[in-house]
């Protein structure tokens, strides 16, 4: 991969134990004893500070493959008596709200260790062996489970509390502590990220997404499982494929994307969290605005869906604006006229070329069907032409000579459109085609899998 997108640990100065320096007067006054049991204190209490506890980004290991390297969202709420409450909703937990209290404490072992030292059903699920993973597809002959840890470093931990950074023991990767709102029901807060994170990525969308770093663009594609394929634009996905899972969070109203490894930049500058934009529907680098993930473009995922065999389709039920309305409505009525009842237009590319398809029922539904040329142009990223080149058969002749509506409905579809995503730029299931020269000239295409 270009080496914009080489990733690195978030590092470096700023996750330091500055947050502890200066603050205990006459150290050396103290026991070694005593200073284990001041430094124990002080990151005990740095937990306990949020009332409502934390939103852990957990990332058990450093694999490239669900569920292994995928990150989950787990809260925790450390409570003075040592006690700790954690709960998640995730593959793991098969889709259910699981959650446990157990203890924990913070040790000291080369520097400050949080431990779960007793046994939690949220927490030791990432690490124990004989975790019940036999919903998720890949050999755990192991015997390590998913192979997490229940021990972390604690790397920083700043006196304001506003966030900390801690790393597995054993695994090494870095789990970033955010705090959690006071009353926000844990349900309620995993089931809304969840939620959101399935609106923006999921694997029912027929859609890839779009990275963008500088001047760079990247595919982030396959991103349902929170493990995306990223690579350049006109690269291979399997020889220039790198992975980088992620995590969503929610602090107030806005929707955070941050990656297990930071993006490094050329200019050595790093990217690693992106905040949602709900006007532009994209995510925005914290760091720097040139920094986006965003929906596919839209003209060249009709083009690759396309010539990859899938098809899109226009129904009575289909939104449109009211110069096509007016041509379909036209179409139904002299269907109807001779007892045909009109099911769809398709547009799809066949074995010799694009081609226009009417579908109707007769006759006891029995299914009818003809085909009519097309053309079609990718005229930008999110603009095309879509023209009609006519009959292509006798019976295609025929049915325009007796219904001659058809021809018009399949030249009010043609012309040159800019393209738009009525759900979401991020699910492309849906397409609208605004006429670059009639308002009134615009429709709604369904994606469909070709049968």
């Amino acid at each position: 991969m270009n080496k914009i997108l080489s990733v690195s640990l978030l590092l470096g100065a700023a996750l330091t134990f500055a947050g502890c320096a200066g603050e205990e007067d006459d150290i050396f006054d103290q026991s070694a004893a005593e200073r284990l049991n001041a430094a124990s204190d002080l990151y005990s209490s740095r937990l306990e500070a949020q009332p409502n506890g934390w939103a852990m980004q957990l990332y058990p290991t450093t694999d490239n493959a669900a569920p292994f390297g995928s990150g989950y969202l787990v809260i925790c709420d450390f409570n003075a008596d040592h006690s700790v409450r954690v709960a998640m909703k995730n593959s793991l937990s098969n889709g259910r709200y699981v959650e446990d209290t157990s203890n924990w404490d913070v040790i000291t072992d080369d520097g400050p260790v949080l431990t779960f030292d007793t046994h939690n059903d949220v927490i030791h699920t990432f690490a124990e062996p004989d975790v019940d993973l036999s919903s998720i597809s890949r050999d755990h002959g192991t015997g390590t489970g998913i192979g997490g840890d229940y021990e972390f470093i604690i790397v920083d931990a700043p006196e304001d509390a506003s966030y900390m950074m801690l790393k597995g023991k054993k695994r090494g990767t870095y789990n970033l502590f955010t705090p959690m709102e006071q009353g926000v029901d844990y349900e309620s807060y995993l089931d809304d990220v969840n939620n959101f994170t399935a609106s923006k990525f999921s694997s029912t969308f027929p859609n890839g997404c779009l990275l963008t770093l500088k001047d760079s663009v990247y595919h982030f594609d396959g991103a349902g499982d929170g493990l995306p394929n990223i690579y350049g634009i006109n690269e291979d996905s399997v020889t220039r494929g790198n992975f980088n899972p992620f995590l969503i969070t929610k602090r107030g109203v806005d929707y955070y994307i941050r990656f297990r490894d930071a993006f490094t930049l050329p200019d050595n500058a790093t990217e690693q969290e992106f905040k949602f934009d709900s006007i532009a529907d994209k995510f925005i680098g914290v760091n720097d605005t040139a920094n986006s993930i965003a929906g596919y473009y839209k003209a060249r995922f009709i083009d690759e869906k396309l010539n990859a065999g899938r098809r899109f389709q226009i129904n009575q039920k289909s939104e449109m604006g009211a110069t096509v309305k007016a041509a379909l409505d036209k179409v139904i009525s002299d269907f109807r006229a001779r007892k045909f009842t009109f099911q769809n237009v398709t547009i799809q590319k066949g074995d010799d070329g694009y081609e226009f398809i009417i579908n109707w029922t007769q006759n006891r539904n029995a299914h009818a069907s003809r085909t009519y040329g097309a053309s079609f142009t990718v005229d930008g990223n999110d603009a095309l032409t879509l023209r009609f080149t006519g009959e292509t058969n006798s019976g295609g002749t025929q049915l325009l000579k007796v219904v001659p509506s058809v021809q018009t409905l399949f030249e009010t579809l043609a012309g040159s459109f800019n393209l738009t995503a009525p759900i979401s730029n991020f699910n492309l299931s849906q397409v609208r085609f605004n006429s670059t020269t009639d308002p009134e000239e615009w429709y709604v295409v369904n994606y469909k899998l070709r049968k």
